[in-house]
């Protein structure tokens, strides 16, 4: 190779090298947020914060077949013991209708609560919410002609971070009370890629608000 060629194919070279390392360090800054997140998802899954509160919020999880799921099961029953013990007086139950069913989240969770004895002149149900944040707008709405301002979340432990920053974004004196016996919390694993999941999907909703 003459020496002009050798000119020429350099600068080339050495570009492809600086794409590859900007992407490199790219990757590694991305993983490293999302380390942080998943690390603050984690400690925020370890808080509980129940307390005397005007409402619980149950945030919704899929209908079987017309009843609750188990993880839909573990976030009721954990709001009917917080109604029966007086910490609240309200439960609104969130969540529409899935794909194939033919009742809403709500509905199902509304049934479960009136068939364990809380009337259902206490529960509120928020029918069209297809997302925690469609969810918990609905559920504010509800709770505003109440003057229901602080609440308790009820969900699994992972989804709480979210949660709550969803919930005092919409002015909401929001407290996490996760649910302790989600079938979720039972397998390592998978509880592992849902506070993945829940880092990715708080990165979206403070940079893209959904």
């Amino acid at each position: 190779m003459s020496d002009a060629n050798y000119l020429i194919a350099r600068p080339k070279q050495s570009l492809l090298v600086t794409i590859v390392k900007a992407v490199v360090w790219l990757v590694v800054v991305v993983g490293m947020c999302l380390a942080g997140l998943v690390y603050l998802v984690k400690v925020q899954s370890g808080v509980d914060e129940t307390q005397p509160a005007d409402a619980a919020i149950v945030l919704g999880a899929a209908v079987w077949a017309g009843s609750p799921s188990p993880v839909l099961t573990a976030r009721l029953a954990h709001a009917l013991d917080l109604f029966l013990k007086k910490q609240v007086n309200y439960i609104i139950v969130t969540g529409g209708t899935g794909t194939g069913d033919n009742l809403s989240e709500a509905d199902a969770g509304a049934r479960f609560l009136i068939e364990n004895g809380v009337p259902a002149a206490n529960i509120l149900l928020e029918r069209e919410g297809r997302s925690t944040l469609q969810s918990l707008q609905g559920a504010a709405q509800l709770a505003a002609p109440l003057r229901l301002k602080r609440v308790l979340l009820v969900s699994d432990p992972f989804h709480m971070l979210r949660s709550l920053k969803m919930a005092h974004d919409l002015g909401f004196d929001a407290f996490a009370s996760p649910t302790q016996t989600s079938p979720i919390s039972t397998r390592p694993i998978e509880e592992w890629v849902y506070m993945v999941r829940e880092a990715i999907a708080y990165t979206s909703y403070v940079f893209g608000g959904q």
